[in-house]
């Protein structure tokens, strides 16, 4: 699962946050527990203390009655101290049970006779508790020992555990506030690119004069809404400059094929042509029709997207209209031996009845050009529901499902191999939907593979 950059950043946040807590958390208990211990070492190193100069003085009797004041004085229970010798048996032990054995190990035992101080953590048998040990030479009369002192460290344990569960739970409340904190700093800063995201996905083609807001503020963002302003000022000036180029050289073709099919008529007209001369100059004229249609869609479309498309609306009769528009399809349907039809019912309405006739031409040249030798397109006009409109079905291959969303996009064909062999340039269809809406129409297919398509057109009545 893909999170958004949101809950990311949130995440990352909390992930920092979790490792400085920790962080924090560790050295607040390692160095509680030091400091705690380091108060346990000065209370035993003071109690060995007393218990040395005893021992000295006054013997074993007076190590013992000091015992009971140094081992009372210790904060924490249960404690003890004994006097070692050195083969390591305990001559002298007041306090807790885990006195009366050992409390160093031979190895301690014989550093503490060297002189050094022995300190040590460590269970003992006889008790759960860890303890907390130090060890250090005494001698009397000539004879040395070792004096052990030794004090539980269950009550660090406690308090290092309460101070660790107080920044578990601490922490995880601290964390739980920092992501609803996270999650509503990351929105209200994101906020400006969702803005930006919105105005610049609602920028299509037909809108690329418009801008994206740019905030207030000099930050990125700023910068990044500036930065795509620019970028659609030069698509849009790429876009102007290619619909002035269609324009142009639309407009500049349409006088050399009027010529050009002028002069193929009039050479049709010669009674002296021979068979395979006619049969060339009639498919020339064809050729040039095709070519005539083509650079019409590309100049109608220039004009479309320069929002100069114009209307010359009056009342149309739309079974005339699809007449006129048939009228030089019939030779092309006879070339292929595909049957023809117009079946004119009623239909009246508001409208340019030339661009209207380009809407049935092109939907009736295009089922022609897909429908296969001995197949049918049938035209009809119709007055249903308020509306009237034109269908135009054929026995073509028919059109999948997945593709009728894109049939009248610009420049979208079906099957590319099929489109050139039949010279379609993928623009017939997205002419007579921008007719149709500049009429205030809608237009739609149904289509089912290997049973042809139906594609229809429907206008307001006329009232």
């Amino acid at each position: 699962m893909t999170l958004s950059f949101r809950s990311r950043l949130t995440v990352w946040y909390v992930a920092v946050l979790a490792a400085i807590v920790a962080g924090l958390g560790v050295f607040v208990a390692s160095r509680l527990r030091s400091d705690l211990v380091d108060r346990v070492d000065r209370a035993l190193d003071s109690g060995a203390r007393q218990l040395s100069s005893a021992y000295r003085t006054e013997g074993r009797p007076e190590f013992l009655d000091q015992s009971t004041t140094v081992i009372g004085s210790l904060s924490q229970r249960p404690a003890g101290s004994q006097l070692v010798d050195r083969r390591g048996r305990v001559v002298a032990a007041y306090g807790d049970s885990v006195a009366r054995r050992p409390m160093l190990s031979a190895a301690e035992r014989r550093e503490a006779l060297l002189g050094r101080r022995v300190r040590t953590s460590r269970r003992l048998p006889g008790n759960d508790d860890r303890f907390r040990v130090v060890g250090r030479r005494v001698s009397r009369s000539g004879d040395t020992r070792v004096l052990v002192v030794a004090q539980s460290l269950q009550g660090v344990d406690d308090s290092v555990g309460r101070v660790i569960d107080l920044l578990v739970i601490g922490g995880i409340a601290a964390l739980l506030a920092a992501a609803a904190g996270g999650w509503w700093l990351a929105r209200r800063a994101l906020r400006p690119v969702a803005r930006i995201t919105a105005d610049a996905d609602r920028i299509g083609i037909d809108r690329i004069h418009e801008r994206v807001a740019q905030p207030g503020s000099r930050d990125e963002l700023a910068r990044l809404a500036a930065t795509l302003n620019r970028m659609l000022e030069r698509i849009e000036t790429g876009v102007a400059e290619k619909h002035r180029l269609v324009g142009d050289a639309s407009h500049e073709l349409r006088t050399p094929l009027a010529v050009m099919r002028s002069e193929l008529d009039v050479a049709l007209l010669d009674e002296g042509l021979d068979d395979r001369a006619r049969t060339v100059l009639e498919s020339t004229r064809e050729e040039a029709d095709r070519m005539t249609r083509i650079v019409e869609n590309l100049l109608t479309l220039a004009r479309v997207d320069e929002g100069r498309l114009e209307l010359a609306r009056g009342p149309v009769s739309l079974g005339p209209v699809a007449t006129a528009a048939l009228a030089p399809l019939h030779q092309m349907a006879d070339a292929k031996q595909i049957r023809l039809e117009l079946r004119d019912g009623d239909g009246a309405t508001e409208g340019d009845p030339d661009r209207l006739a380009q809407v049935v031409s092109n939907l009736a040249d295009n089922a022609i050009k897909y429908t296969p030798p001995g197949g049918r397109v049938v035209v009809r006009t119709w007055l249903r529901n308020g509306e009237v409109g034109i269908t135009v079905e054929d026995s073509g291959p028919g059109i999948p499902a997945k593709a009728q969303a894109q049939i009248f996009d610009r420049f979208f064909r079906l099957d590319a191999a099929r489109a050139r062999e039949s010279g379609g340039s993928g623009l017939g269809l997205s002419i007579c939907r921008e007719i149709v809406v500049a009429h205030g129409g809608r237009i739609w297919v149904n289509s089912e593979e290997g049973r042809g398509s139906s594609f229809s057109f429907a206008l307001p009545g006329a009232t």
